[in-house]
């Protein structure tokens, strides 16, 4: 039979409660206390990386956010820059095109110019190369018969005028003044006859001055200031010019 001895037991017991005392007062105490900093110290850290890891994803999502942002802002001023570019293409085409038909439009009108003024030079020429052909012949052929024929037509002409007509600005009392140019030194007898037209046509006094041109070829021309009767045979030969070269 096992012999309990209650004073070792207290003794035991005594020690059990000593040790235990000194274990829990110095070492899990402290124990407990460095593992509580540690929890403490790993929790702060865990809630500071989770603090970290969701400012970096935070910041992730603002990057990502302002990079789309960006693409988008890329995208939008690239269809700007298009549009940009297309509207200035499309305007510098429209000028471009503007100026070709003003250049065009330049071109033909000023080709038209040149061709109606070469045109009016060939006639020109054409006209002067006739009148002077003509006026050669007739020169060559103006014998004193076709010359008193062409001092009748002249006289005619005056004869059928009526210079009151043309001289009537002349004031009253003062006399007219008449030049009458032809292409010989009239007779006597021819400047008789012209006077005697003229008074009949003109009743006031009269001043008449001869003048000589030889290339009126036959015929005169009677002058009045700025009015004038051209009888002569070169101004027939004029007139018959300018028609012509209408007619070219």
């Amino acid at each position: 039979m096992l012999d309990l001895n209650i004073s070792t037991i207290l003794l035991e017991m005594a020690n059990f409660l000593i040790l235990a005392f000194i274990l829990y007062r110095f070492l899990f105490t402290p124990l407990q206390k460095t593992l509580n900093k540690r929890a403490e110290e790993t929790t702060r850290s865990w809630d500071e990386a989770n603090a970290a890891k969701a400012e970096a994803e935070q910041i992730k999502q603002e990057y990502e956010e302002k990079s789309h942002n960006i693409d988008a802002e890329i995208t939008a001023r690239k269809n700007e820059a298009r549009i940009v570019i297309e509207q200035t293409r499309q305007q510098m085409l429209q000028e471009v095109q503007t100026e070709i038909e003003s250049i065009e439009s330049q071109t033909k009108e000023t080709l038209s110019q040149m061709r109606t003024k070469a045109l009016q030079q060939h006639r020109d020429e054409i006209g002067n190369l006739a009148a002077e052909f003509v006026t050669k012949i007739i020169s060559d052929i103006a014998t004193p018969k076709l010359q008193k024929i062409y001092r009748d037509e002249f006289l005619n002409q005056i004869n059928e005028t009526d210079l009151t007509t043309l001289m009537k600005d002349a004031l009253p009392g003062e006399s007219g003044l008449v030049k009458v140019i032809t292409p010989t030194q009239p007779t006597n007898a021819y400047k008789e006859q012209l006077e005697s037209k003229l008074q009949e046509s003109y009743p006031k006094k009269l001043e008449i001055l001869y003048e000589e041109d030889p290339s009126l070829i036959a015929g005169g021309i009677l002058q009045f200031e700025t009015e004038l009767i051209d009888g002569s045979l070169q101004g027939q030969i004029e007139q018959l010019k300018q028609k012509y070269e209408q007619k070219v």
